[in-house]
């Protein structure tokens, strides 16, 4: 009866030691977040160079990008049989990126959400319905994030 009731002390000790540890913010904060308006720079020029870039890879069919504060994004769509490659694809579209663009840190994609979350962005900056340039550089900042993990 002891060892019995040793066992589930010890049980319930380990248990609650356990749900303590993720009470503390894992979390890292993000470079740039807080930045202002007047900080943001966005490069819409050199956002379509990249596009243009990356429907040079064989087996990307559209590309959507956007360049803030030196940071490229870009997300590729891959159709039909090229998604069985998607991996080489994701990484020669991210190559020839980073070649024509020393000085940039590249991030690529060919998760079909983040491209359509980017081409959103896209159309907000060409139309002019950018409302707030630092929120834009937070959803793109999740959006880096989201690639990565």
């Amino acid at each position: 009866m002891r060892a019995f009731l040793a066992a589930v002390i010890i049980s319930l000790l380990v248990l609650t030691a356990g749900c303590g540890a993720g009470s503390f913010p894992s979390k890292k904060p993000q470079p740039g977040a807080g930045l202002t308006d007047s900080e943001v720079r966005i490069d819409q020029e050199l956002a379509e160079k990249v596009k243009e870039t990356a429907k040079t890879v064989r087996g990307v069919e559209d590309c959507a990008a956007v360049v803030i504060n030196g940071e490229i994004s870009a997300a590729v769509k891959v159709k039909g049989f090229n998604r069985l490659r998607l991996k080489s694809i994701r990484e020669e579209a991210y190559q020839k990126i980073t070649e024509s663009n020393k000085g940039y840190k590249v991030h690529v994609t060919s998760d079909k959400k983040l491209f359509a979350q980017l081409r959103q962005m896209e159309r907000q900056i060409k139309e002019g319905k950018v409302q707030s340039k630092s929120g834009l550089h937070k959803r793109v900042q999740k959006i880096i994030e989201d690639m990565q993990g």
